[in-house]
């Protein structure tokens, strides 16, 4: 008998076990993987580690910045510029997409919500606004990693309205601040048990956990899993069996928006694309993000460091469309996008590429899916899964968080 049992080992799980530990309460982690930190992830097969999942803080986040100090980490500011790649040219990614004036301005009028594609077939279907809303749509892709035909207007209106162009990332990373709540927890007793999924829960006088190793239980529970796992039905079973007196609560979750990623670590010979030459080359300044009309579109350096890492991203439907892609054929996509990227022969971006990591979070287990966005449905739905039932079981994760643009954060 636990005071309080936490299912999931995330961001999320751990910082409630720090907080509730602190407070005197006897809590067991329950992680289904055989490693913490959810879809934070540090890559140890390369020369060096490497973020496969959560990588920036995107803004001067409190919540983050705090935890980072408590913890004796830093955080270091990317300084390179966004760069775009189109057409064969290349440009600093900050020129004016045709229209995008009065698309701010039709956003702003808007009072009832509803789905980003239904707000421009209703203002922008003319051919001329044909560019706008294919960058629109990719913008919300990439970032929010979200669907247009889902995505709610008034949240994404608000987020374009509070976007801080400041970016960061913890030093020498976020792992280093999984492992802090880790100590912190075990500092109070909290006992952390890995490799171990909850199957079903079942609530009575006290709450029931059932594992595929035991049964334990607890006065009250925390469920921090990703929102794929509360979604996700397997030959018409849920990964975990809730009871039926939260039916409701897991219909609600499936209103909110599960947002699609793969990521691509690419450890090359050297960073080539931060070379004099190259830049010089094609007349831009240090990149830290690239915009590619590439099969994947997304790429970032580590600048200010010349770690010859680059990473490469597809997020939202387009990356459901690849959920089940082998590795040579990403590999072959991924290939000819650099090809085109950097205008080198097939034969010698291999011969200078050393190796690629996917983390292809659609298809990996208790993950199933990047990060939440929202929904025209989202707010009412997060009202209900903030709501604790009877006192004893809470929902926690990114996908409640109203106010951060940053899934670690929230």
């Amino acid at each position: 008998m636990y005071d309080i049992i936490i299912v999931g080992a995330g961001a999320s799980g751990l910082m409630a076990a720090k907080l509730l530990s602190a407070e005197g309460k006897s809590i067991l982690v329950l992680e289904a993987k055989d490693r913490l930190g959810g879809r934070i992830h540090r890559i140890e097969n390369l020369s060096f580690p490497a973020e496969g999942g959560a990588e920036f803080i995107h803004g001067k986040l409190k919540t983050t910045f705090d935890l980072l100090k408590e913890a004796g980490l830093k955080k270091e500011k990317l300084t390179g510029k966004f760069c775009k790649y189109e057409e064969g040219e290349w440009n600093t990614a900050n020129d004016i997409v045709p229209h995008w004036d009065l698309l701010v301005k039709k956003l702003k009028s808007c009072e009832t919500d509803t789905s980003i594609d239904i707000f421009l077939s209703e203002h922008f279907h003319a051919e001329k606004y044909e560019k706008l809303r294919k960058q629109f749509r990719k913008y919300l892709e990439g970032y929010d990693a979200a669907d247009p035909k889902n995505t709610s207007v008034f949240a994404i209106r608000k987020q374009m309205e509070s976007e801080d162009e400041d970016q960061f990332r913890p030093v020498p990373d976020y792992y280093a601040l999984i492992n802090f709540l880790k100590e912190s927890s075990l500092k109070k007793d909290v006992i952390i048990k890995t490799g171990e999924p909850v199957t079903q829960i079942i609530s009575g006088e006290n709450i029931e956990v059932h594992t595929t190793a035991g049964k334990y239980f607890c006065r009250k529970l925390i469920i921090a899993v990703p929102l794929g796992v509360l979604q996700c039905r397997k030959n018409n079973k849920s990964y975990i069996r809730f009871p039926l007196k939260i039916k409701n609560y897991i219909n609600a979750a499936k209103k909110i928006g599960n947002g699609g990623v793969i990521k691509f670590l690419l450890e090359f010979d050297e960073a080539f694309w931060l070379t004099k030459d190259f830049l010089n080359e094609r007349q831009i300044p240090a990149p830290s993000y690239i915009f590619a009309d590439t099969i994947i579109p997304t790429w970032w350096t580590q600048y200010p460091s010349k770690k010859p890492l680059l990473t490469g991203w597809i997020a939202g439907p387009s990356s459901y469309k690849m959920k089940n892609y082998s590795e040579k054929k990403f590999s072959e996509l991924i290939i000819q996008s650099l090809s085109k990227l950097f205008a080198m022969p097939v034969t010698e971006i291999e011969s200078t590429l050393k190796k690629i990591v996917v983390s292809n979070w659609n298809k990996a287990p208790h993950f199933l899916g990047g990060y939440s966005y929202p929904t025209p449905d989202t707010k009412n739905a997060q009202k209900l899964l903030m709501t604790p039932f009877a006192d004893s079981i809470y929902f926690t994760g990114e996908y409640l968080a109203e106010n951060s643009s940053s899934t670690v954060d929230a």
